[in-house]
């Protein structure tokens, strides 16, 4: 168990970007085995309580003043223990992040939809996207993916990695994708119809769509277990697809470099 006593809300009070104070935490903590203790770390930060229970029209909600001189995070377990850390550490982001303006008199109302925010125009769209920069570096570090980055991309790693770091699989893939070395385009669906595509930098669009179906051959050897190599739409040497959801399915012709497996 990690030893919280280094860390200092104060010695956070200059950083602003969500990859610094999320870095400058981990550098406190020294080396975590394990999941990220999120909670324990928000009590070390000034949280004075954390409450994770069902609750109705929000996934997360911090309480604070504008001054933040303490804070209450509220994080909903009805999607399950796992997406409630995530919301425990989007929550702590907010509360970090002074710049941050609180969307009401009480503090942070977050919906599930602010949980999956990407866009940056608006104050508020940049705010969630922010937030969910800290979570993912938080939970997600870049050091517990460090063994596996240079092998070829394979989907048992982000199972290793989901259980390893308590997180959810679609966060630790779309993690794994962001991180690897290749370039790796990840197909997320749900029983054989795409929900949506995550993609490295330069990997070519996809011709798989969302909501279309994936081809039969993936999802026979989800169902029998015994996933056959999926050679994806996407002609491109040295890129890999994977669709998620599924078993063991890879396309690529990087050489396995040497190393310690994840």
């Amino acid at each position: 168990m990690p030893d919280l006593q280094n860390l200092k809300r104060v010695d956070l009070s200059d950083l602003h970007q969500p990859a610094q104070i999320a870095n400058r935490i981990h550098r406190a903590l020294s080396q975590v085995e394990g999941p990220v203790p999120a909670v324990r770390i928000a009590r070390a930060l000034d949280i004075s309580q954390v409450r994770l229970d069902k609750f109705d029209g929000f996934e997360g909600m911090l309480l604070t003043d504008r001054r933040r001189s303490d804070g209450v995070i509220l994080a909903n377990t009805c999607r399950g223990d796992r997406r409630a850390r995530f919301t425990v550490a989007h929550e702590l982001g907010h509360f970090l992040m002074e710049r941050h303006v609180p969307s009401d008199e009480a503090g942070f109302r977050c919906t599930a939809g602010d949980m999956q925010e990407t866009r940056e125009m608006q104050r508020h769209f940049r705010q969630e996207k922010e937030a969910n920069r800290f979570a993912i570096e938080l939970l997600a570090p870049g050091a517990a993916f460090k063994a596996c980055a240079n092998l070829a991309p394979d989907l048992e790693h982000v199972r290793k990695l989901s259980t390893r770091l308590d997180l959810s699989k679609e966060a630790t893939a779309r993690r794994y994708r962001e991180l690897h070395e290749a370039q790796v385009a990840m197909v997320f669906h749900r029983n054989g119809l795409v929900r949506y595509v995550d993609r490295s930098d330069g990997f070519p669009p996809p011709s798989v769509k969302k909501d279309t179906t994936l081809p039969a051959s993936v999802l026979t050897g989800v169902s029998s277990g015994t996933c056959p190599n999926w050679r994806s739409p996407i002609p491109r040497t040295g890129s890999t697809a994977l669709p998620w959801q599924s078993c063991r399915c890879r396309r690529s012709t990087r050489r396995r470099a040497t190393g310690s497996p994840c």
